[in-house]
């Protein structure tokens, strides 16, 4: 595999010499390529790193939650179990490493975006960073699609952990394309003649940096020896499996999947209230208005709430959208249909109380909620998005045999 790999670094890296012999390239043409190779593959990285199987060592997520006043995207996932498939031909992908997924993704696309817009902001009026992004776009889809597609067959994704494919080297290449765009522009990159020294100096990093990547560290996913990879850790919170009763339950009870939509929709956009999403939305429309006017700004504004509404609601449907609550006659089980796994069960015999928890949004599009407080344990399950007419049944879920005592009393 590193043999092609290899193959393909070196016809990517000729693109830019190709451009300096036939269209007399300049630093701008060469900084908007990388930008592409950069950008497309943290993309492909961050898919990647959802088909991890392991999960990885625990942390205090109340304290990364905390961090600089950010919150780790798609956090209510981070106890599902199971994974879904986006496609036959790929590996599952799993929602409990989505927190750490976007958590690392954001960074590196973040900084991508930044160096983007300069190069945009700085090539503007000569045309050079369309006509480089449609030629460096080609190559680098097909570059990165055959990593992709060798990387899939070669590696046992299952032994992995996110940060063995979304490691600190992809945060360090964007920081370090950020400083040399911002450098590269205050030189004035409508003026080739001046930037000789720095094309070179960029071009030959490159370089030396893919065949470090291609070569150097070509056994990190050796799938025969997943333990050896540099940034692989052990799964130290492995959860004890889901024992699910023999026989069909005495009854189901499925969430709403429409309330479940509804609900994200108006949670997603009552969420623009937080100070930093309206302060994004904010920044954005000023800068669109700085630009372009008034109606890039509310292109601008809008594509933020479509954005928070988008995450809310893919979150909400991964989380609920799915599950089924499964009431054996000794038992609890919150199965997720689309994951195919058992998320917790609860014994009928601890649950001292059952009571109808629906808030003022959960009424609106016509769902309940309902709480089992269990005996000598604080944590508390929920059925949630319960149609009214099942709520009667969930408020049956008590210990059998102490309803049967009530009943003859």
């Amino acid at each position: 595999m590193w043999r092609r790999t290899l193959a393909g670094v070196a016809a990517a890296n000729a693109l830019p010499l190709v451009g300096i012999l036939l269209f007399d390239w300049g630093l701008a043409h060469l900084l908007v390529v990388y930008w592409v190779e950069i950008t497309v593959g943290a993309l492909r990285q961050t898919l990647e790193a959802t088909f991890a199987g392991q999960r990885a060592a625990p942390e205090n997520w109340a304290a990364a939650d905390s961090r600089w006043g950010w919150r780790s995207p798609f956090r209510s996932l981070r106890e599902k179990r199971g994974s879904f498939r986006l496609h036959r031909a790929l590996p599952p992908a799993y929602p409990r490493s989505f927190p750490r997924v976007l958590g690392l993704g954001r960074v590196v696309m973040g900084l991508s975006l930044i160096s983007g817009a300069v190069l945009w902001f700085a090539t503007a009026e000569s045309g050079v960073f369309v006509e480089s992004l449609l030629l460096a776009g080609v190559t680098t889809l097909a570059r990165e699609g055959t990593t992709f597609a060798d990387h899939v067959r070669s590696r046992d994704y299952r032994e992995l952990v996110p940060q063995s494919i979304l490691t600190a080297r992809s945060l360090l290449e964007s920081v370090a394309f950020v400083v040399i765009v911002v450098w590269g522009t205050s030189l004035d990159l409508s003026q080739t003649e001046n930037t000789g020294f720095l094309f070179m100096l960029v071009y030959s990093a490159r370089v030396g940096f893919d065949v470090y990547t291609a070569v150097g560290q070509s056994e990190r996913f050796d799938p025969l020896a997943p333990s050896e990879a540099d940034f692989e850790t052990a799964d130290d919170d492995t959860w004890a499996p889901v024992s699910v009763p023999d026989g069909d339950p005495t009854n189901v009870l499925h969430t709403n999947r429409h309330a479940v939509w509804v609900g994200a929709v108006v949670d997603g956009i009552l969420g623009m209230l937080n100070p930093r999403r309206f302060a994004a939305a904010a920044v954005i429309a000023f800068l669109g208005y700085v630009v372009a006017g008034v109606t890039w700004a509310v292109v601008g504004a809008s594509a933020v709430v479509v954005v928070v509404v988008a995450h809310t609601l893919v979150e909400r449907d991964l989380r609920w959208g799915h599950v089924e609550y499964r009431v054996c006659v000794n038992s609890i089980v919150c199965h997720d249909c689309l994951l195919d796994e058992p998320q917790w069960r609860v014994e009928r015999e601890r649950v001292t109380d059952v009571t109808d928890r629906s808030g003022l949004l959960g009424r609106l599009p016509g769902v309940s909620s309902v709480s089992l407080e269990q005996r000598d344990d604080s944590d508390t399950r929920a059925l949630r998005y319960l149609d009214p007419a099942d709520v009667p049944v969930a408020e049956r879920c008590r210990n059998p045999k102490s309803q049967a005592t009530r009943g003859d009393g």
